[in-house]
């Protein structure tokens, strides 16, 4: 049986309307669009979590990779 680590976060749809619903209000719009690219980078830069910053420099690498596999 798998088990999933206790920080595992079961996200419902209803969850995610919230969510969205919740960081979608006027004011952390607003809040959002100030950021700057240096504090954004900061952010990610002081978060071991966070997926790395998608550059000029990332697209120019990106390859799109799809897969056919048939249906089961």
């Amino acid at each position: 049986m798998n088990e999933k680590p206790e920080n595992t976060i079961e996200v419902t749809p209803e969850r995610l309307a919230a969510a969205i619903a919740e960081m979608s209000t006027p004011e952390k719009l607003a809040w959002l669009d100030a950021l700057t690219d240096e504090e954004i980078a900061a952010q990610i830069a002081s978060n071991p979590d966070a997926a790395p910053e998608l550059d000029d420099a990332w697209f120019a690498r990106a390859r799109l990779v799809t897969s056919l596999k048939a249906a089961e």
